[in-house]
């Protein structure tokens, strides 16, 4: 696949400026543009002209080219996810740049009426109704909140201190069963000691309680906080994978992309609220 440069990619966009109203440049790869021209289609209004977007790579180029980007009349906007420095709290303010309010774009995808759409497009012997309650939305979801909101809150205490932790993924806490794949909390409370143990090794046992405290106190144990600061690439699509293997006769499974061109077609809009406004109050 051709690589651009990222001189090229500004070239590009202006070349492609009369296809758009507002010129949006967002993290990801080629490959997620069409996620995002979904997206948007969905998002904003019609009379408002969103055919491409510009991805630029990390977070941090996306960043980089804010800061750097020429002065002009185009309208732009810069889109980042939140990461685990909106967990700790820590936004970065530019003009023309927007932090998501979610740890990455994909948290936003996440809601009963897409996670049912999503198992019954994969299943194909039950209705939705059915689904939906085979389902049980918030108790399937529940089973994860508490340990997963915990593991992420001991990430954002590493990163507060500049630390570094390693992501992995909702597959690592799975053990397979009979072909089945459950939940292990003993597995994820395993790490969250392991990362407790650290923090307190390297800050102190002070530092560590002031921070777990003013984290917890904030982000309690419930689905709201739980589809906000989880990852959604890393954990909540892994987690609606296995949720949909208990409903399919085959055990394969799509690639992440086809979960998220399927996601973004029934995702409740209102989940992006802010950045629709943004978008049609700078035009």
């Amino acid at each position: 696949m051709l690589e651009y440069t990222d001189e090229s990619k500004r070239l590009v966009s202006t070349f492609l400026a009369y296809r758009n109203d507002i010129d949006i440049y967002t993290e990801d790869e080629e490959k997620d543009k069409e996620f995002y021209k979904v997206l948007f289609s969905r998002l904003i209004k019609p009379e408002i002209k969103i055919n491409d977007i510009t991805p630029l790579g990390c977070k941090d180029k996306v960043i980089e080219r804010c800061k750097n980007e020429p002065k002009s009349d185009r309208k732009k906007l810069f889109i980042v996810d939140g990461d685990i420095a909106f967990v700790n709290g820590n936004i970065v303010e530019l003009e023309n740049l927007f932090v998501l309010d979610r740890y990455c774009i994909e948290n936003f995808l996440i809601d009963k009426e897409s996670t049912c759409n999503f198992v019954y497009m994969n299943c194909g012997t039950k209705s939705k109704e059915q689904l939906s309650a085979d389902i049980e939305f918030e108790n399937w979801l529940s089973n994860y909140s508490e340990s997963l909101i915990q593991l992420f809150i001991h990430f954002a205490i590493v990163n507060c201190h500049g630390g570094k932790f390693t992501l992995f993924n909702a597959n690592k806490y799975h053990s397979n069963i009979g072909g089945n794949y459950t939940f292990n909390v003993a597995l994820v409370n395993q790490d969250i000691a392991i990362l407790k143990e650290e923090i307190i090794e390297k800050y102190g046992v002070t530092s560590y309680t002031e921070k777990y405290n003013e984290l917890n106190a904030k982000w309690t144990n419930n689905i709201d906080n739980f589809l906000t600061i989880v990852s959604g690439k890393d954990y909540l699509i892994p987690i609606l994978l296995i949720k949909t293997q208990h409903f399919k006769a085959s055990k394969s499974l799509p690639s992440i992309e086809e979960v998220k061109i399927n996601l973004v077609q029934y995702f409740d809009t209102n989940n992006l609220k802010k950045l629709k406004e943004v978008i049609e109050l700078s035009l």
